[in-house]
């Protein structure tokens, strides 16, 4: 039985909003400091070929990318009804939340701070109970102590750590979806063009993984998820624009898409100036002051 092999870290329907007209895409590689010769379909860029392929006893297996590909169909369902409909429900909005944590450990470029966390986060600081019995209904300690320290139980809690934000004490409390919802709120401009890097997510902190901090994560050339204890719940200077561009680019450790060359060229130059000056740091550092 064949298993799939090619494993997106970005969801193709959340790259397929980035696309132009024909479904394409315009791919730059920072390292190499230029652009590939073609454009790139959403199915060519962000991937890597078995990343979330396990091995059950010398058999690799592929369910950790099946539950991610069934996230993903419950995500982009919620996200066309939050953008056609304009409204964001409480359903809505949690689904938003949760693409966004599940999102941050999809990435490559979180795979450091993921093994930090996975020795970090053993299973009594998870809000999950595991049972394995015998036949005789007692308890099977060494089933759960082999399950503990293998490499499957290791990979799942990249789906376990995107809901720690939602649990105090291991149980989910009104308090905080009341807090997450009075800071969360989707923007749009028809007028922009947005470019994805291979780090989509801007984050104020992204080491404290118990709480959703002020964070930013475009969701498609027009629209913008925002997370911000500002109390503004909206974008407050034409800046905003340019300056999540340039972060996007600044965060990217490869590859940056975008539907139009020449806006991925602006802001490559703009990125290099500011770089030549050595003010790199603004960009962080000014972007949530405009949200």
């Amino acid at each position: 039985m064949s298993i799939s092999k090619r494993h997106h870290y970005i969801p193709q329907f959340l790259i397929k909003r980035f696309a132009d007209e024909d479904n394409m895409l315009f791919l730059y590689d920072k390292e190499k400091g230029s652009f590939s010769r073609e454009k790139r379909s959403p199915k060519s860029v962000f991937f890597e070929m078995n990343r979330n392929a396990l091995d059950f006893g010398g058999v690799p297996n592929d369910n950790l990318e099946k539950l991610y590909a069934e996230l993903d169909t419950r995500f982009s369902r919620d996200l066309t009804e939050i953008v056609t409909s304009k409204n964001i429900t409480e359903e809505g909005l949690i689904s938003l939340l949760v693409m966004a944590s599940s999102l941050k450990w999809r990435l490559p470029v979180n795979d450091r701070l993921f093994n930090e966390k996975d020795n970090q986060y053993t299973y009594d600081k998870l809000p999950i109970s595991i049972k394995a019995v015998n036949d005789d209904g007692s308890q099977n300690n060494d089933a759960i102590d082999h399950l503990l320290s293998s490499e499957i139980f290791s990979s799942m809690k990249r789906l376990i750590f995107p809901f720690l934000p939602f649990y105090d004490n291991a149980a989910i409390t009104s308090e905080n979806l009341l807090k997450l919802h009075q800071n969360s709120y989707l923007h749009a401009n028809d007028k922009i063009i947005s470019i994805l890097g291979d780090s989509p997510l801007i984050e104020s902190n992204s080491s404290n993984i118990e709480e959703f901090g002020n964070f930013i994560l475009p969701l498609g050339n027009k629209e913008t998820f925002i997370c911000s204890d500002s109390g503004n719940k909206k974008v407050n200077s034409i800046a905003f624009y340019l300056n999540k561009d340039l972060a996007m680019f600044h965060q990217a450790k490869k590859y940056v898409v975008c539907r139009d060359k020449d806006h991925l060229v602006t802001i490559i130059n703009e990125y290099h100036t500011l770089q030549r000056r050595g003010q790199i740091n603004l960009i962080h550092e000014y972007i949530f002051r405009f949200v």
